[in-house]
């Protein structure tokens, strides 16, 4: 385990006297939730007291460790130690609690074989890794606790190329691609964000093909996508050639036509209909853009 950084997300740390050995005023200090959490870490990682679960100012618990939330998981990363560093960086914490926020806001919930379109490298850097996968734990099993079963879904890192082939075919089948390459997951998924190299790349002919089969076969079971929309006032002429109010054909600015904007008018309006859930909330300020959340049936 030398390699890897187990992390659970969202919660408290896990303190190194709780669990059934605690004093028992000491352990009703926790909610009744979070031991059956922490029993599932012990015994994943019985030298580790606290493998690295996180917390925030504002608690993002999925499961509800005081009382039900309704959400019933918890989000996982691994994620492939650097050379020479000798201690955890804080991003994917701030990468899980960006997803907590989104669903406790939204409400809409992840699954496994879901994928997130984050259109950065979720370190910041100039990785190529800059999108997600969602799929259950290899380890970490469901536990029973007083308000429900909790389950583990696992983050897995990925590249643009890789999340263009789930959404064309399925989250699960490029993730059981994943798992054949060691270099790109391996069995535990685990991310490394200095992967220069996607699995077609590294292997060209049998992974596209076993893609291409698959789209032939199953089709894509992408059914709905969730993403924040912004417009302009088009009524006054536009400022510049730059203006965003005008669509250029060629040289030659164009503005929409009557018929086209009362399209859009109406497309907007049975969509305001249809779906009652707050708009997407920014993950923070550097991705204004929102987060694309792509649900698989």
């Amino acid at each position: 385990m030398a390699e890897l950084r187990p992390s659970v997300a969202p919660g408290p740390a896990a303190p190194p006297a709780s669990g059934p050995s605690a004093p028992p005023a000491f352990a009703s200090l926790f909610p009744p939730g979070l031991h059956a959490i922490y029993g599932e870490c012990r015994r994943l990682y019985p030298d580790q007291p606290n493998p690295l679960q996180v917390t925030a100012i504002v608690k993002y618990w999925f499961t509800g460790t005081d009382g039900p939330s309704g959400f019933g998981f918890e989000l996982t990363f691994r994620l492939k130690r650097e050379t020479g560093e000798s201690a955890p960086p804080t991003w994917p914490a701030e990468l899980m609690q960006g997803l907590a926020r989104y669903v406790f806001q939204s409400e809409n919930t992840f699954c496994s074989g879901d994928h997130v379109s984050w259109h950065s490298p979720l370190d910041n850097s100039e990785s190529r890794i800059q999108h997600m996968l969602l799929t259950e734990d290899p380890q970490m099993q469901p536990v029973q606790t007083p308000f429900g079963v909790v389950t583990f879904l696992q983050i897995v890192g990925v590249c643009t190329e890789e999340l263009h082939s789930a959404q064309q075919w399925n989250g699960q089948g490029i993730l059981e691609l994943l798992r054949t390459v060691p270099i790109a997951g391996g069995p535990w998924l685990i991310t490394d964000m200095r992967r220069g190299e996607t699995i077609f790349e590294i292997d060209p002919h049998l992974q596209q093909e076993r893609v291409d089969k698959g789209i032939e076969t199953d089709g894509s079971n992408l059914s709905g996508v969730s993403a924040k929309c912004a417009w302009d006032d088009l009524s006054r002429p536009p400022e510049d050639d730059e203006d965003s109010r005008s669509i250029c054909l060629g040289t030659q600015p164009r503005r929409l036509s009557g018929k086209d904007t009362e399209q859009i008018r109406e497309t907007l309006r049975r969509g305001l209909e249809i779906n009652s859930k707050p708009v997407l909330p920014p993950i923070n300020s550097q991705r204004q853009n929102g987060l694309t959340y792509d649900r698989a049936p």
